[in-house]
Formats: C-alpha cells, sequence, structure tokens
C-alpha cells in the first residue's frame, strides 16, 4: 500500500535502489508474500534458482518428490533426475511469520527479482508478441479446466460490475472521475496459460489487453484452483479445504457485489499477493499487512502469529473486504481505481500499480518507479488467464 513518510528527493532515490517500499505489495526484491521476507521454496525467472539437489516443479516450488522432479519439471531453475526423488518436499521450513516491528532498511535483497510467477493469460498474440507458453504437461490437480463458454462483452474499456446493492459505497477521496459500473462483466476469451510482457501506461493503445480479452470470473477461478488448492504449502501451513476454498470464491462475489469491485480484478490481485491461501502469514515492513489479500493492516487474518484451522468464513470475507474496500489505516482496491483518475480500462492496471507501491512513475509507465515493476503485467496477464506460466518479465 501507499507509504506516508516523507523523505527528500535524495533519500528517496537511495531508498529506492536499496530495499522495497516499505508499506508496498509485491516489492522488487520479493518472496512469497508482498515482498516482505526472505523467499523460501520459489523457483522462476524472478525468484531464481532452487538450492542444489532440488527441482523446480511446473507450478515454481522447489522440492524432491517425483512432483517436483518428474512431469512438468523445469531445468533452467533446478534439477530434474525424477531419480533423485526423496521424501523431502522443500527446501526449509518457513519461519514463524509474525508482525514484528519492521526490518531494517538496509537488508540485503535476495536473489530473486520480485515475488510472483504465477500466471495464466489468453493472448491474442502476433507473432512479434512477447508470449512465454506453459509445458504441455498436465498439472497434478483435480481443478476445473476453464470453461469453454466464451461470455460476450458489450463495452471495451470502461469497468462493468454491477453491484447488488443500490447504494455501493464511493471513496470519500474520489477525485473527478468516479466509478460507474454496468450490467456484470463478460468476456469473449477463453484463456490460455501463458505470459505477454506489458509495458507502458495501461492503455489499450499501449497494447495492454481490453476488458473485452479478460476471462469470465468463474473460468478464471476455475483456472487459478490448482494453484489455490496447493496454495498454503510454501508456508508450511495446512492447504485450503474445499469449503475455506469455496468461502473464498462467496466472499469476492459478496464483496464485488457491495463495492462494486469487479470479482476478476479482485481475485487478480487475491493471486498476486497470496495465491488463494487462507492462512498467509501476515508481514510487517513498516506497515502490518494480512491475509489473503495483504491489506493495509486489516482486520481479517487466519495468521497473525497464531494459525486457525479451519479458518472462519467471517475472516476470509474480512480479509477479501480489508483488501477490496479498504481499511481505517489504508486504502484498498476501491480506493485505487478513483486514484487512478481515469475511465478507460487502463484505471484497473493503474491501481493495481498504486496497491503495490502507492503511486506510479511520473512518466506513467507502470513497470517504472518502486516496488514490483511487472506487478501491473502481472495483473493483465492474470485478467487474460495467466496461472501458472513461466514469465521472464525483468522489468
Amino acid at each position: 500500500m501507499r507509504s506516508f513518510a516523507v523523505f527528500s528527493l535524495a533519500a528517496l532515490a537511495t531508498v529506492a535502489t536499496a530495499i522495497p517500499h516499505a508499506v508496498n505489495h509485491r516489492h522488487v526484491f520479493a518472496s512469497s508474500l508482498a515482498g516482505r521476507s526472505i523467499m523460501d521454496g520459489k523457483c522462476s525467472a524472478t525468484d531464481g534458482n532452487c538450492e542444489p539437489g532440488y527441482c523446480c516443479s511446473q507450478y515454481g516450488y522447489c522440492g524432491k518428490t517425483s512432483d517436483y522432479c518428474g512431469t512438468g519439471c523445469n531445468p533452467a531453475f533446478g534439477s530434474c533426475d525424477s531419480a533423485q526423488a526423496s521424501a523431502a518436499q522443500y527446501t526449509s521450513a518457513p519461519a514463524q511469520y509474525t508482525s514484528a516491528p519492521a526490518e531494517s532498511k538496509d537488508h540485503p535483497p535476495s536473489t530473486s527479482f520480485f515475488t510472483q510467477v504465477f500466471t495464466t493469460t489468453m493472448t491474442r498474440a502476433s507473432s512479434s508478441d512477447v508470449v512465454y507458453s506453459t509445458p504441455s504437461a498436465a498439472p497434478v490437480s483435480s481443478a476445473a479446466p476453464v470453461s469453454s463458454a466464451a461470455p460476450v462483452s458489450s463495452s471495451d474499456p470502461v469497468s462493468s460490475y454491477a453491484p447488488v446493492s443500490s447504494s455501493a459505497p464511493v471513496s470519500s477521496s474520489a477525485p473527478t472521475f468516479t466509478t460507474s459500473y454496468a450490467p456484470a462483466p463478460t468476456s469473449t476469451s477463453t484463456g490460455s496459460n501463458s505470459y505477454k510482457v506489458y509495458t507502458g501506461d495501461g492503455t489499450t493503445s499501449a497494447g495492454w489487453p481490453s476488458q473485452d480479452s479478460w476471462v469470465d470470473f468463474d473460468s478464471m477461478w476455475s483456472a487459478n484452483m490448482k494453484l489455490i488448492s496447493i496454495s498454503c504449502t510454501e508456508f508450511n501451513q495446512p492447504n485450503n479445504s474445499d469449503q475455506e476454498s469455496e468461502d473464498v470464491k462467496s466472499a469476492i462475489q459478496s464483496i464485488a457485489s457491495s463495492s462494486g469491485v469487479d470479482p476478476r480484478f479482485i481475485l487478480a490481485i487475491m493471486m498476486q499477493e497470496s495465491k488463494g491461501c487462507v492462512r498467509a502469514p501476515t508481514t510487517n515492513y513498516g506497515v502490518r499487512n494480512p491475509g489473503l489479500m495483504q491489506s493495509h493492516d486489516g482486520t481479517g487474518t487466519c495468521n497473525d502469529g497464531s494459525v486457525q484451522n479451519p479458518c472462519p468464513s467471517s475472516s476470509i470475507t474480512q480479509m477479501i473486504k480489508d483488501g477490496a474496500t479498504g481499511t481505517a489505516a489504508g486504502d484498498g482496491l476501491e480506493q485505487t481505481l478513483s486514484e487512478a483518475n481515469c475511465s478507460d480500462v487502463s484505471k484497473y492496471y493503474k491501481a493495481a500499480r498504486i496497491y503495490n507501491s502507492g503511486s506510479i512513475a511520473a512518466g506513467g509507465d507502470l513497470g517504472q518507479g518502486i516496488a514490483t515493476h511487472c506487478y501491473s503485467s502481472d495483473i493483465a496477464n492474470r485478467l487474460t488467464g495467466w496461472v501458472d506460466a513461466a514469465t521472464t518479465c525483468n522489468l
């Protein structure tokens, strides 16, 4: 989220090059959660390689079993010799996560570039597009595949989620542009698991995806379930139960309906921040960031030093609410959409960048500035289908 510290220009330049912004989401030198702790057990072009002797699975985790070293193993970031598979599954167990005092601002960055590699892209690529396809092997998951039904969009650029409530809340700090919602969004795209690097200001003229190229919510949810179902593994916590995952889906739809924030946008941000683990640890690098959305000092969490299993549906709903509509301490997606100060589809990509870093670079390029440079590109890809294909976004 956005930082409220005031720095001189010289000090800010020094800090920005040394460390991730203390209050933001998914920082440049990142880890599995919002870039606020040491990376543990992940591998990709952006996360770095596994420890020697470990395999990098198709989902971007390090381990030694056949699930990691067998089908879909990525030899670029670890070993892929299935013969070495052992009972050990992870490089190390994550340390206990608490809302401890902020770490020193001159801690060295990890070898990873930023934290998120899980995505699904639905690109209508030309031969010149930067596109990376997922391995052809089927994932080890029973999650339902993406729906083949191709809904139809009646408009291109404008947000179009219809709140059920007749009095959807509006940010009190909203600038000139207010959020206007049409009937529930639909899409003409079905999606495929690949990644395209987007740069620039988030507009369709700069090559960013139009809203009618987004996948529909149900297809997006189904595609991400294979990742959601194992999302707590990297935190050494019990994975979501079927009921907990269903509660997450219901919470997203409910909060989207009451707030007017597109449910696909909420889902994309949640996957970027926690990959849907209901027991995602609370991180604290100057600002406490709990829960599924790693919100700005929100109240919703099932892992704030002590773990709740099962995670109550009320806590799950609160986590989604904190991230989507904001907290007493900071903005959520509803506020950052207003702060984007525009009405075309770029407001989503800009709002994502603001949610990540608190601001957009002066030149308007969403891949510049502080925090995670690939954040908005990741969100655009998630909205168009990306789940876990490899990405070489190195902005």
